[in-house]
């Protein structure tokens, strides 16, 4: 992983979300959040469900009323995060990118480009389109280190879940 340097200062609030918090030089207080997830495995799966979070970021807090600028430092500090979350090579992130204005592809392309700057060779990044019937697509992605120790498993319980996906739609 290749971080410049040039990141926010990041607090880790913990809680049941796994809540990180920091300030941008914008105004701007973000929130990044790993969401236990586990409820998206079969039942067969049980070993790693517990390690299983969503990855959520948000705006907690915009004083300046205006979509937020383009900012540099907003990569490597969620890298920073990224890296301190999975201190435990167990976790797994799955990030859903938001359809509710219909940028999801937008999203999906910059947290493919942030991915790819930032992934080093410890992370792997399996991709889950799933298309909806109102034409529109969702696109998910799964995280996890290398080392991860159900690593391959994992990749067949995820195989599993995109054919029940796609094929019920």
């Amino acid at each position: 992983m290749v971080i410049t340097g040039d990141s926010y200062t990041f607090q880790f609030l913990g809680g049941q979300n796994n809540t990180y918090v920091f300030d941008t030089d914008f105004d701007i207080t973000y929130e990044i959040k790993f969401v236990p997830s586990g409820y998206i495995w079969e039942p067969s799966t049980p070993f790693f469900k517990d390690n299983t979070y969503e990855f959520i970021i948000a705006i907690l807090e915009n004083n300046t009323g205006k979509n937020p600028p383009l900012d540099k430092k907003l990569p490597d500090t969620i890298a920073l995060i990224f890296k301190d979350f999975f201190t435990d090579k167990r976790n797994l992130v799955v990030y859903i990118c938001d359809s509710s204005d219909n940028k999801q592809a937008i999203r999906f392309r910059k947290f493919n480009t942030w991915f790819h700057q930032f992934k080093g060779m410890n992370f792997m990044k399996l991709d889950l389109p799933i298309p909806e019937a109102k034409g529109t697509t969702i696109f998910t992605s799964l995280i996890m280190r290398l080392d991860n120790p159900n690593k391959g498993t994992i990749m067949v319980e995820f195989d599993k879940l995109a054919y029940d996906l796609t094929e019920n739609k």
